[in-house]
């Protein structure tokens, strides 16, 4: 391998205002990539050299005599053993001194023969055949050090992800053979036996009964024995808030038959809680909710959570009961009843809700429910008023994953849900509805976020011609809608122009978003969508803008300026947020 012959050039100056200021410069010639990278690193001048604006020059003396050693050190990763270094130490007519390093980093050398084995009971472990047929160096490569430690080491942590805790080189022989530019690679890798989880044991004064904490482990007795399933178990009890101190201890020493015993200390906090907390937003206005929950009532683990939100448009208490499943963190029985009230300038709705749920976890971030609403209204929009009672199951999933929770950079959610009814059931109309939601977050370069936003919804009624109730109809606008619009005031209208929702939905946004600092974001979007009743007459409404976002500790606050497009005499309209929506 031939190097493209490259200049660095490195400045250390003290006293930027003193124009007879003395510094120091280095020039290397003949190095380029990741070499000349390294050469950087070795090349850095200590602390100290120039004090006062004078350069120490017995110091320096020192300094130059460890060039050569310091740059052969980091061309060896990559292959060059025999560089011919010179170095020339001239001073400057200003003052400063100059360090020319001149590198001839001579023939690379190349692997002449490599052999990568396994050796005991894992050793046709269909993973680590993988990693040792797919190692990175193959014979006639050039010798890249760095290449080989990580490939190594990689081979071994995965032989210690699949159980194989004793596992270790028997043999690992870099032989080098300067004279012919060659090396040598043998590794072999002796696996030891597998090792698997053993009997779980609580300690400390969990306070909830022990078939209520197994739901959090992420392994089961059995299972083979996994440092990430470790973690996530550690993750799994801290995120739940109902312990102060969580501590998974795997106790090695007490092996036996491979199988290792695990101890986990649990302290307890408070299960009780009240919580108050403020917002605002230009679709609801201030608002303020205050929350008591219980997390553990009577010592079963179950949970209980009542809930008054009010603001301008909406008021609602909410109480909901949870029974735990035994199964995993997400699987549970719920059950909800609620009271809301919502007054917007398009309609208002008066309903009480009883829903009983039963939801099952997929893995780390997937749920899915089965679930029975009991719902009776009183709503007007325009001049229609509906009186309804509805009995309504349906089904639902959900999914949620982002890297980070106060400000996300990458990741997704979606719910999708099927709902309906029918007169048999005793409601006063039949439908069915299928909603979905879904959010992606791709991150771009240049500290760039490119959200992608989608809302879509439809009904079947079995008489098309009868009235949905108000409740159920589909509203657009607003500041997670189409921005530029205000709350809910986009869909079908009545004879009067008055807006009554309809029976179907679809609204998408898009906006890319710039970071600036730790917290600060500027934004630029666009949303499109309304609610219709077919999609012959949808009638897409249109917003553009700019805004600004600041990720604060309680939540994101976000200020957005959005313009009508489309439209004859558009108008401007302002979205602001604080804090995580009602």
């Amino acid at each position: 391998m031939r190097l493209i012959g490259g200049l660095f050039f490195i400045v250390l100056s003290v006293a930027p205002l003193c124009a007879l200021e003395e510094q120091i410069q280095i020039l290397v010639e003949g190095l380029s990539g990741k070499a000349l990278e390294n050469a950087k690193q070795a090349l850095v001048l200590p602390p100290g050299m120039i004090d006062q604006g004078r350069v120490d020059e017995l110091w320096l003396q020192r300094f130059e005599e460890q060039i050569p050693r310091n740059v052969r050190d980091a061309l060896e990763p990559f292959g060059f053993y025999q560089p011919e270094i010179t170095v020339r130490r001239e001073k400057t007519e200003e003052g400063a001194y100059r360090l020319q390093i001149y590198v001839q980093p001579g023939p690379p050398i190349l692997v002449r023969s490599i052999h990568v084995r396994l050796e005991g009971p894992g050793a046709e472990e269909p993973a680590l055949k993988t990693l040792t047929s797919e190692f990175p160096l193959a014979k006639g490569d050039v010798l890249r050090q760095d290449l080989y430690e990580q490939a190594k080491q990689d081979l071994q942590n995965r032989a210690y992800d699949l159980g194989y805790l004793d596992a270790a080189y028997a043999v690992h022989t870099l032989h080098l053979i300067l004279g012919e530019s060659a090396a040598d690679v043998n590794l072999v890798l002796q696996t030891g036996s597998r090792y698997a989880f053993g009997e779980v044991a609580f300690t400390g004064t969990p306070a909830y009964p022990d078939v209520f904490l197994r739901r959090y482990l992420a392994f089961k007795p059995g299972d083979v024995f996994s440092y990430a399933l470790m973690a996530r178990t550690q993750s799994n009890f801290v995120n739940t808030d109902r312990f102060r101190e969580v501590l998974v201890n795997p106790r090695r020493d007490a092996a036996a038959e491979g199988r290792i015993p695990v101890e986990i200390f649990l302290k307890p906090a408070s299960p009780k809680s009240v919580k108050t907390g403020i917002g605002y937003s230009t679709d609801t206005g201030p608002r303020a909710t205050i929350q008591y929950k219980d997390l553990n009532v009577a010592g079963w683990g179950h949970e209980f959570q009542t809930e008054l939100k009010v603001s301008p448009i909406l008021q609602g208490i909410a109480s909901r009961y949870v029974l735990p499943s035994g199964l995993d963190i997400q699987s549970h029985t719920a059950l909800t009843l609620s009271l809301q009230r919502e007054n917007t300038d398009t309609y208002t709705t008066r309903l009480i809700k009883l829903e009983a749920e039963r939801a099952h976890g997929f893995g780390a971030d997937r749920s899915g429910s089965l679930f029975v609403q009991i719902q009776a209204e009183n709503s007007e929009a325009g001049e229609q008023t509906t009186n309804s009672f509805l009995l309504m199951p349906g089904v639902r999933f959900t999914s949620i994953h982002y890297d980070n929770i106060i400000r996300p950079t990458r990741g997704f959610n979606y719910r999708v849900e099927f709902r309906g009814t029918h007169e048999s059931l005793g409601s006063d109309t039949g439908f069915i509805q299928g909603l979905s939601y879904g959010e992606l977050l791709i991150p771009l370069p240049a500290r760039l976020t490119l959200l992608v936003r989608a809302q879509a919804a439809t009904t079947w009624q079995n008489d098309p011609a009868r009235d949905l109730p108000i409740s159920v109809r589909f509203f657009a606008g607003g500041d997670r809608s189409v921005r530029g619009y205000t709350y809910q005031s986009l869909g079908p209208r009545d004879g009067s122009g008055n807006v009554i929702g309809g029976r179907s939905l679809l609204v998408g946004n898009v906006e890319m978003e710039r970071a600036i600092g730790q917290n600060w974001g500027a934004a630029a979007f666009y949303d499109a969508g309304n609610a219709f009743n077919s999609l012959s007459n949808i009638d897409a409404a249109q917003g553009a803008g700019i805004g600004v976002r600041y990720y604060s500790p309680f939540g994101p606050i976000r200020l957005d300026l959005a313009r009508q497009i489309g439209v004859s005499e558009p108008s401007w309209h302002i979205h602001f947020t604080v804090g995580l929506g009602l």
